[in-house]
């Protein structure tokens, strides 16, 4: 079986074809090391590699940081790709698996395909997992794809020989931009900061939620960042509700701070003349790029689960 995944910093996203059926689903990131403790008919998900334990806990404030380059090539990336499958409900089996590596990193400085970090990434995913009373998946081969390019597959099939595609990618850790040919003829410029991503917010979120006596990990303060406009969502996720403000005045600031650098980046293409906005990040900065682009409401492209756009593209290319 072939399973098409985009292992992203804060979710991993996976799609599959199991007989005339297409499945997909998604798994979050927060890992942290050490095994949790089996109470009740609760299945808890203890995990041995390199010589760690690792365990998933979505609450603890001790969960490992994802959101850095770091992370493409960790022990946790090898935990987090074999916790989602387990997530899938899929027998454990051999698989060959597809993932994904942030422009910067599949591309060298000369816009070609960087063999030594595909490598690297390749080799990473092989290594087997134990997970304590259970079985986990076989990893027979991998296979890795650039971010974001693959996403505007089924747009740039059909566009006309003289239009072209802007892809703006935000995920948890990487902005990815890439500007793609009508029938994806080629690439006429790409761009990735691996250093900007919806962990800029996270990590401002974070530490005004101490502030607020809420000392929790990063997939709590995104679920804060998901229901920014939801008052009661927050005030059931803090502590302390005197300093609701805190909080809120961070996510405003951070987000502004977010949007302006993404603009920023977009900034330097051009000629383009559709545009579409992905990944986790994607309804955060969808307004400010819409608006700063300029193209028609025709051409601009945003659908309703943006963070699965880049594995349905994978999985149409695959």
């Amino acid at each position: 079986m072939k399973i098409f995944i985009d292992d992203g910093s804060t979710n991993i996203k996976l799609m599959w074809q199991d007989g005339e059926k297409v499945y997909r689903a998604i798994s979050p990131n927060s890992f942290k090391r050490e095994w949790a403790v089996c109470f009740g008919g609760q299945r808890v998900f203890n995990y041995s590699l390199n010589g760690e334990h690792y365990t998933f806990d979505p609450i603890s404030a001790d969960a490992l940081v994802t959101t850095n380059i770091a992370w493409q090539y960790s022990d946790v990336n090898v935990i987090a790709v074999h916790h989602a499958l387990l997530q899938t409900g899929l027998e454990p089996r051999q698989v060959d698996i597809v993932v994904t590596l942030p422009l910067a990193e599949y591309y060298n400085r000369d816009n070609q395909p960087c063999a030594e970090n595909i490598r690297r990434k390749e080799e990473n995913l092989m290594r087997p997992v134990t997970l304590n009373d259970g079985l986990t998946f076989t990893v027979r081969s991998v296979r890795v794809m650039p971010e974001s390019i693959p996403a505007g597959f089924d747009v740039v099939s059909k566009l006309d020989d003289l239009d072209s595609l802007l892809i703006v990618d935000l995920g948890g850790t990487t902005l990815d931009i890439s500007h793609v040919r009508a029938k994806m003829r080629g690439i006429s410029r790409i761009f990735g900061d691996s250093g900007l991503g919806v962990s800029l917010m996270t990590q401002d979120v974070r530490a005004a939620m101490a502030v607020a006596r809420t000392r929790g990990s990063s997939y709590l303060a995104d679920e804060l960042i998901i229901h920014r406009e939801d008052e009661n969502f927050m005030r059931q996720r803090i502590n302390d509700a005197s300093r609701l403000a805190v909080v809120q005045e961070a996510l405003r600031d951070s987000h502004h701070r977010l949007v302006n650098r993404v603009i920023d980046a977009v900034k330097s293409f051009e000629s383009y003349s559709h545009v579409m906005v992905i990944g986790g990040g994607a309804e955060l900065i969808a307004s400010a790029v819409r608006q700063f682009c300029g193209v028609r409401d025709d051409r601009f492209y945003l659908s309703e689960d943006p963070q699965f756009d880049l594995v349905n593209g994978m999985f149409a290319i695959g």
